[in-house]
């Protein structure tokens, strides 16, 4: 899989993740699942940590929360917390499956049998 420009693979000195997500335990948006498709919306990133910032830029194109999650190496729930606090702050908007076209059906099967697994 190719890397988005900035984005990397996670690294030993990550921040606490209770901490990325303000001691959140669930998302105020309780709609959220791990279907959800997400998209980027065009703002300033900047004031954000590093850890929103990649989610930012991996969601250019419709992705689920269990893609960013995969893509990320976090917990589901921790990921969809980091969606949710994005949300709420305009940086990403919520769609539907129909307006995502898929493209790649390996990382859906990885997905997929990683969530069966569990």
């Amino acid at each position: 899989m190719t890397e988005p420009p900035g984005v990397s693979e996670p690294d030993d000195a990550l921040v606490p993740l209770y901490v990325l997500v303000g001691g959140r335990t669930s998302p105020r948006n309780s709609n959220l699942d791990l279907a959800t498709q997400v998209i980027a919306v065009k703002t300033d990133t900047s004031r954000l940590e590093p850890e929103y910032q990649e989610i930012v830029l991996r969601c250019q194109t419709w992705k689920s929360i269990a893609e960013i999650s995969a893509y990320l190496h976090r917990p589901l729930n921790i990921t969809k917390l980091m969606v949710d606090v994005l949300l709420e702050q305009g940086a990403l908007r919520i769609g539907t499956p129909a307006q995502r076209r898929i493209t790649d059906y390996r990382l859906l099967e990885t997905v997929l049998a990683g969530l069966q697994a569990l």
